[in-house]
């Protein structure tokens, strides 16, 4: 591929989603980020994902001096998941994602959710 913008998202995706239940604590998906350098997880219940959690979310529940362990994710979670199809250009991608200012993207195929990309991914592909 000559020019890496117009290379499908897929591509840059890991096969394995970061997911944590709606109960969890906030503190849990902290450790979670933490040890697996993760800025997102995916909030997963019992019918799929519900929400997504981001190092942001996090940011604003120590803001508001909530205690992590007492916070759930499923009540500090974005239930708005903002996707692409695993076929969409990785400049689709980086232009959607610029758009609804996030740092992750959630990346689906026919309608399921199979991976996410980070600004990161991006970056690291625009640049070469």
């Amino acid at each position: 591929m000559e020019d890496g913008r117009q290379g499908p998202i897929g591509a840059l995706i890991s096969p394995a989603v970061a997911t944590i239940l709606p109960t969890a604590t906030l503190r849990e998906a902290v450790e979670a980020m933490a040890t697996d350098g993760l800025g997102l997880l995916v909030v997963t219940g019992a019918t799929g994902p519900i929400g997504v959690l981001s190092e942001r979310d996090i940011i604003v529940a120590l803001a508001d001096e909530l205690h992590l362990e007492d916070e759930r994710a499923q009540d500090h979670c974005s239930h708005d998941i903002v996707g692409v199809d695993f076929d969409a250009t990785i400049e689709d991608a980086a232009r959607g994602m610029s758009a609804a200012q996030i740092r992750h993207l959630a990346v689906t195929r026919d309608g399921q959710l199979i991976g996410v990309v980070s600004v990161r991914d991006l970056l690291r592909v625009l640049l070469d």
